[in-house]
């Protein structure tokens, strides 16, 4: 847990969990009822266990996690609508809370008056709710709206007037599960402008997102939930980094290439008896590498039969099945002489300034005709690797780009 002095913990967090029973089916919830503690006629499923979390004043949280995770069990015990089957939480400051959509709204009431409802439950006095009462529905951009049910609102408009509302209501403690992800590009922005805003001022920011380009900007510092436990916790571009890697996919943790031989494919041609990745000095990690590093593969193949001049090949893929990289040494016109079987054909590819963006990969090797008619030899996806960079990030790739400024092209608006 995080050591932060007393008077500047917004949020903490200690041994804290959720369990639900779970009943086969409705009469055992009237037999544990009769029976008591005696007997025991559910299963136990734990949504949250063991959390132990600190979250100083001011301080934005970004929480990730697979859907099902306890993300939600998290936030919604933070703000007190859950109660914790175990453990406890301490909050300090008024707290606005996005959880879903069109929670805490009346779909039979106005606009107007959900305004009132929802403003009052966040602690403003009814003369608050008076003064910022035209602010909130200018900032929700849904005026001739307003007097209109709100079971008549999109979801659009929903969110719009949820906001307005929470981050009009000068909260201490900001908490947001994936709400904004409804509204558009342009309301977006504008929610972020006002996030950065009341950061400023000293707001507690914590929110669920699976955008994960956005955690990596906007927040402090990052939780990584799985199973209901606190996996990992940290610099948010790592942890955004590493949860994209190993969740890609569902592809399982720990995976390794087969360290007896090469897997590959039988030919009768050739077979490859060596295919492995040069550690750099520069690097921390066996096989892992920052954008821009180059990376060197020593590869030789062992001839079955006689072969005609022949090519390598190198095809990289990312771990959710993405062909990211297809080379061939045709294309720099390097290609290998003919050779009688039992000889040995190496070479070395270098794959310089890679681009590659933070990720996990693996990547398979094979020699063909120069033609590329006939394969003599082709290794499985046996080659595995990481990217990692201490930047955010986009896409897939990092394209190596040069920015200038062209001052005399600079317009100023009138």
């Amino acid at each position: 847990m995080k050591l932060i002095p007393t008077e500047n913990v917004a949020v903490e967090l200690e041994g804290l969990g959720k369990c639900y029973r779970i009943y086969k089916n409705p009469k055992d919830r009237l037999k544990q009822a009769i029976w008591g503690e005696r007997r025991q006629f559910y299963r136990e499923f734990w949504a949250l266990r063991d959390m132990n979390l600190t979250v100083a004043r001011g301080e934005t949280l970004g929480i990730i996690g697979c859907n099902g995770s306890g993300k939600s069990t998290l936030l919604q015990m933070i703000c007190g609508t859950l109660t914790p089957t175990e453990g406890s939480v301490r909050t300090k400051g008024r707290i606005a809370a996005l959880l879903e959509l069109g929670s805490g709204f009346n779909p039979e009431f106005t606009g107007r008056e959900n305004v009132a409802i929802n403003a009052r439950l966040l602690g403003l006095s009814e003369k608050e709710v008076r003064q910022k009462f035209d602010e909130i529905v200018e900032f929700s951009e849904i005026s001739q709206f307003i007097d209109q049910p709100v079971k008549t609102y999109s979801s659009g408009m929903f969110v719009r007037l949820a906001f307005a509302i929470a981050s009009h209501s000068d909260p201490d403690i900001l908490i947001v599960d994936e709400a904004l992800s409804v509204g558009d590009i342009a309301f977006q922005n504008k929610c972020m402008m006002r996030i950065k805003k009341l950061r400023d001022n000293g707001l507690t920011l914590i929110f669920v997102s699976h955008d994960l380009s956005t955690l990596q900007l906007i927040c402090d510092r990052a939780i990584w939930i799985h199973k209901g436990m606190l996996k990992e916790a940290g610099d948010p571009v790592q942890v955004a980094q590493e949860y994209y890697a190993l969740t890609a996919n569902n592809i399982p943790e720990g995976s390794h290439a087969n360290s007896k031989g090469i897997p590959q494919q039988n030919t009768g041609m050739g077979i490859f008896l060596k295919a492995e990745m040069l550690r750099s000095q520069e690097e921390s990690l066996e096989n892992c590498y920052h954008p821009g590093s180059n990376v060197r593969i020593m590869f030789s193949m062992q001839t079955l039969q006689r072969i005609e001049r022949c090519i390598f090949n190198i095809s990289i893929f990312s771990n959710d099945g993405i062909w990211m990289v297809g080379q061939s040494s045709l294309e720099q016109g390097v290609i290998w002489p003919a050779t009688e079987a039992g000889n040995c054909l190496s070479g070395m590819i270098e794959l310089a300034n890679l681009c590659l963006a933070p990720g996990n990969y693996k990547a398979a090797l094979s020699a063909c005709s120069v033609d590329l008619s006939i394969c003599y030899a082709l290794s499985d996806l046996y080659l595995s690797f990481s990217v990692r960079s201490d930047r955010p990030t986009w896409g897939r790739v990092r394209q190596p780009c040069n920015w200038t400024i062209n001052d005399q092209d600079q317009v100023v608006l009138q």
